[in-house]
């Protein structure tokens, strides 16, 4: 028994030659403040600010390049928690909604004003950041895939191609996702399965045809703009659209609009 008291110490007293007892530490469970949590809140205040902002609206950009700048809401996405705004100097962006804060349409077309905009018409391609890249377009009737239009999420397209995926889903409509990089998306079939790599150069734009069905404008003149569809003349292969922010009525061919899936608060 003392051999063993000796070996592994008595009580209230330490073990070794000095005998010392060590306190133990006390380790203090911190709080969980980044990653998922952080995701969390971000993803709570987009929610808010999705119902607080609405198409048309004038909004001020908080952060990035154009930090401080002036610009108008074309579009907003709920699901993604991004939404497509116009400068003053008509280039569209993409950017976080959480990136943006209410604006002033005095400073707005202020800005515009001394941006010099030329309105003839005459339209530059403009940069859109991230969701928004350029691509060919098929055309199963001439198999030519020369006229290029703009795309990004919340657009619900169709599949042409019968060598993607083994020809699993030719013909089928599905809603884009992301816009990955300059030649491929994620999208989501209509039972939602995540189609992750597909080119968007096998995809073609789809139009409804109920009267009323939101659309998104692709033309330059017009790009990112939210419409209600009134009329599609299949013969001509036209759309006449009315836009939801100027309540105008344009005409567009059917390459340049394609169904809108996304959110919308009028």
């Amino acid at each position: 028994s003392s051999g063993i008291n000796a070996e592994y110490g008595e009580k209230g007293k330490g073990v070794g030659r000095n005998r010392k007892v060590v306190e133990p530490l006390d380790f203090e469970k911190k709080k969980r403040t980044l990653g998922v949590t952080v995701h969390e809140e971000e993803l709570a205040e987009a929610d808010r600010l999705f119902h607080e902002f609405k198409l048309g609206d004038y909004v001020e950009l908080i952060g990035g390049n154009d930090k401080g700048k002036h610009a108008k809401v074309l579009s907003l996405s709920l699901e993604t928690s991004r939404c497509i705004v116009r400068l003053p100097s008509d280039e569209m962006i993409d950017v976080a909604i959480i990136g943006i804060k209410p604006g002033s349409r005095e400073e707005y077309y202020k800005l515009r004003d001394s941006a010099a905009v030329v309105e003839d018409n005459v339209f530059a391609a403009p940069d859109v950041k991230k969701s928004a890249k350029k691509l060919k377009r098929y055309n199963p009737e001439t198999n030519k895939d020369d006229r290029k239009i703009l795309l990004h999420s919340d657009l619900k397209v169709r599949i042409v191609s019968k060598d993607f995926l083994s020809g699993k889903y030719y013909l089928k409509k599905v809603d884009i996702v992301d816009i990955t990089d300059d030649s491929t998306c994620v999208c989501r079939t209509e039972k939602g399965k995540l189609l992750e790599s597909v080119p968007q150069s096998i995809l073609e734009t789809v139009i409804p045809k109920k009267h009323g069905s939101l659309v998104m404008l692709l033309s330059k003149q017009n790009q990112f703009e939210i419409a209600e569809l009134e009329e599609k003349d299949s013969k001509s292969g036209v759309v006449i659209c009315l836009t939801l922010i100027e309540k105008d009525v344009i005409t567009v061919k059917f390459e340049e609009v394609c169904q809108y899936v996304g959110d919308v608060i009028r």
